[in-house]
C-alpha cells in the first residue's frame, strides 16, 4: 500500500469519526448532512425543524451507537460505527473508481482526484507547484477546516 492510499485511508477515518454522533451534521459539523437528512430529522412533517426535533434525532443516533445502553459510547462502539461507515465508503468508492469492476484499484483508478487537486494548488497554471502555492492552499483547507 502506497503513502497516497495510507493518506486517503487516515483521511476518510478523521473524517468519520469527527461526524460519529451527530450524524444530522455534515463534516467537522458543518450543516451538509443536515439538509441531505431533513426530512428525518423533520419528525413531524411539517416542513420545519425544531430544535425539538433536532435533539430528538441526535438523541436517537447517539442511542443506535450507544449498543450496551450505559448512555456512553465506548471505545468498541465507537470502533464498530468507524467500521460501518468506512464499509459504507469504501463500498462507495469502489463502485465510483474501480472502472473495470476487477474489485481492485489501479494507481490510474485511484489517481483521476489527484489531477483535480494539482490543478487546483497549481493556481498560476505553470504545471509546476511552488513552495508559495502550496502554504496558500495548506493555509486554505486549515481556515476550511
Amino acid at each position: 500500500m502506497n503513502i497516497f492510499t495510507k493518506s486517503a485511508i487516515i483521511g476518510a477515518l478523521t473524517i468519520g469519526a469527527a461526524s460519529i454522533v451527530f450524524a444530522g451534521e455534515g463534516k467537522h459539523g458543518h450543516a451538509g448532512g443536515f439538509y441531505k437528512h431533513f426530512e428525518q430529522i423533520d419528525a413531524n412533517a411539517d416542513g420545519f425543524v425544531t430544535q425539538e426535533e433536532m435533539t430528538a434525532h441526535r438523541g436517537a443516533k447517539f442511542a443506535e451507537k450507544d449498543t450496551d445502553n450505559d448512555g456512553a459510547l465506548s471505545k468498541d462502539e465507537m470502533r464498530a460505527t468507524m467500521v460501518a461507515r468506512m464499509d459504507k465508503r469504501l463500498d462507495s468508492m469502489f463502485e465510483k473508481k474501480d472502472k473495470d469492476s476487477d474489485g481492485k484499484l489501479t494507481q490510474s483508478e485511484m489517481s483521476h482526484k489527484g489531477g483535480r487537486m494539482f490543478e487546483r494548488i497549481d493556481t498560476d497554471g505553470d504545471g509546476k507547484i511552488s513552495k508559495d502555492e502550496a502554504e496558500k492552499m495548506r493555509k486554505h483547507r486549515k481556515s476550511a477546516g
